[in-house]
């Protein structure tokens, strides 16, 4: 029997539901229960005993939890996140300024992982056991073992060595005088703007940090695709093409690629959590100032409302990119949209 698609689509949303009430009071009890009073901390240590009390009282944190997990979800359903004690600015203003930085660099790493990985797997499979294939595999091995911060930490290096005129910090050149647009993603914005100055200048300072974000998705992906490139090159049906004189170029391009694509497609799913986890040591190498770094400032100042909001906001990129991965899955592989009842 062939499974009602919407029962299908309202169960899986159901599930991620389910993944961000628990995600809530996992992050929400372990923001409270860290050592440190946010209070005296948000007030520094000249405040008086008094001061300290009456911010407690303000932010609720003599509530017991339950109470307070409560009152924040009720807050938060209504858009109210809360104030955030580094900055003194509502939660929800200071991530609509820091998100789409984040945005931006991880969907500019998530296009050089499939550009670069993708053609890589393929080659490293179609060459097998020649050099091009050492070659790919040592270049995959080497993405995967080696720390993203390590990676641009040496590409900053290498680029104000050999070429001191490429920016190595920030999101772009200031002196344009550009003061954003309404995506917030600077790319976009110079586009809509028709300020190529702005995009080129915005696509330079792009560069790095997203490079540097995607080596390790690269190697992974890589590895996944020749694996399941050989995999299926022995599948029977291949094995009928190629005896029927059918080009390899054509068998590779509209037959093997798109069955092999299924499996780095599902791993694109859980290396997004791995890119936004990534992204925090990145924003702060390269000075970023986006989500993740905003987020790390936030964990350190120990700034309750807004560490809750990151985590939750992380979870729904999350759960976001596997359901966009699911979709894509069905598409390629219709047998993805059937299952047999019991």
């Amino acid at each position: 029997m062939q499974q009602n698609p919407f029962l299908a689509i309202l169960t899986r949303l159901g599930t991620f539901v389910l993944v961000m009430v628990v995600l809530s009071i996992m992050i929400f009890v372990l923001a409270r229960v860290v050592p440190g009073d946010p209070a005296r901390m948000a007030l520094g240590p000249t405040a008086t005993p008094e001061q300290v009390s009456a911010l407690r009282t303000e932010m609720g944190l003599d509530d017991s939890l339950p109470v307070q997990y409560v009152s924040y979800i009720a807050r938060a359903l209504q858009g109210d996140l809360g104030m955030s004690l580094l900055s003194q600015r509502p939660v929800t203003v200071d991530l609509g300024q820091t998100v789409p930085a984040t945005v931006e660099l991880v969907l500019v790493a998530v296009i050089i992982m499939f550009a670069v990985a993708i053609p890589l797997g393929v080659m490293t499979a179609h060459f097998r056991d020649r050099w091009v294939d050492h070659v790919g595999r040592l270049f995959s091995l080497v993405g995967v073992t080696i720390p993203s911060f390590l990676f641009a930490i040496s590409l900053q290096l290498l680029v104000a060595r050999y070429f001191g005129d490429w920016p190595i910090i920030g999101r772009m050149d200031h002196s344009l005088g550009f003061a954003g647009g309404p995506t917030g993603l600077m790319l976009v914005d110079a586009l809509l703007a028709g300020r190529m100055d702005v995009f080129v200048s915005a696509l330079q300072h792009l560069a790095l940090p997203a490079v540097a974000l995607s080596m390790a998705g690269i190697g992974q992906i890589t590895r996944i695709t020749r694996s399941a490139m050989l995999e299926n090159r022995r599948k029977d049906h291949v094995l009928t093409l190629q005896s029927f004189g059918v080009p390899e170029r054509v068998i590779i391009f509209r037959y093997l690629l798109k069955l092999s694509s299924i499996a780095p497609l599902t791993i694109m799913g859980l290396e997004f959590a791995s890119l936004i986890g990534n992204a925090f040591v990145i924003e702060m190498v390269f000075s970023w100032g986006g989500f993740a770094s905003y987020g790390l400032n936030a964990i350190l100042q120990k700034d309750l409302n807004a560490v809750t909001a990151v985590v939750l906001v992380s979870g729904l990129f999350f759960i976001v990119a596997n359901l966009i991965v699911d979709v894509l899955i069905a598409i390629i592989d219709p047998r993805m949209r059937r299952k047999e009842a019991r």
